[in-house]
């Protein structure tokens, strides 16, 4: 281990060490790793950088306290990560996080929407047109209130979960938080355009069809107009 005033604390580095070890393993989870004790004698730290180490790792899903047995492997759900950490890095960059996440949520949805094409159920494809139908509906009436809101995001939110890849679909911790940021900080955002409204009727269609070609340039127009009035 290094001394202290190294690069990385002695805390850093055990944890560190660590996750390595515990990623190279065979242990499955649910399988003892150590106690903190152990720790403490195995790699000749002190049983308060143990203990830090260990809750850092309990924080990070690679391990987990069992009572009167010490600490067992766990492994991390990327989904579970996500939604721990993206709320928070989206909120404390200021004006450029909202950029960041729209530009996030771009490549996400672009990229998903040919598994999307390809893997769609009927029953989805029947539910994303009814979404279509719906925000064209409460848009007509009111604009972009609360419930279109809630709409829009489950239509986007059903283009990811098309891709029937878990991580994929996992990753619509993404799209609530751009839609959260965009609300409070983007002063179009209630100003719905026609365009708006066609492009999720036509998305729905072109899924319909399998027309992966038509789908995936009206959603890449669809969310760049959106990065155009984040950026001007």
């Amino acid at each position: 281990m290094r001394e202290p005033g190294s690069a990385k604390n002695l805390t850093d580095q055990l944890v560190e060490e660590i996750r390595e070890q515990i990623i190279k393993s065979d242990k499955a989870k649910g399988e003892l790793f150590m106690t903190v004790d152990q720790i403490t004698e195995h790699y000749g730290v002190s049983r308060t950088i143990a203990r830090e180490a260990a809750s850092q790792l309990q924080a990070l899903g690679f391990l987990k306290g069992k009572q009167r047995l010490g600490l067992v492997v766990e492994r991390p759900d990327v989904n579970d990560l996500m939604k721990q950490w993206l709320p928070i890095y989206s909120r404390s960059l200021g004006r450029q996080n909202i950029q960041d996440l729209a530009q996030l949520r771009y490549v996400l949805e672009v990229g998903a929407i040919g598994f999307a094409v390809a893997n769609a159920s009927p029953e989805q494809v029947k539910a994303l047109t009814g979404l279509a139908e719906r925000f064209e509906e409460i848009t007509g009436q009111s604009g972009q209130t609360e419930e279109a809101d809630r709409i829009e995001l489950e239509f986007h939110g059903l283009i990811l979960l098309m891709t029937g890849n878990p991580l994929i679909a996992g990753m619509h911790r993404v799209l609530v938080d751009y839609f959260e940021e965009a609300k409070s900080k983007n002063p179009k955002w209630r100003k719905v355009s026609a365009d708006a409204i066609w492009e999720h009727k036509a998305i729905a269609a072109a899924i319909a069809r399998g027309d992966l070609e038509q789908a995936r340039s009206i959603l890449r127009h669809h969310l760049e107009n959106t990065l155009a009035e984040l950026q001007g």
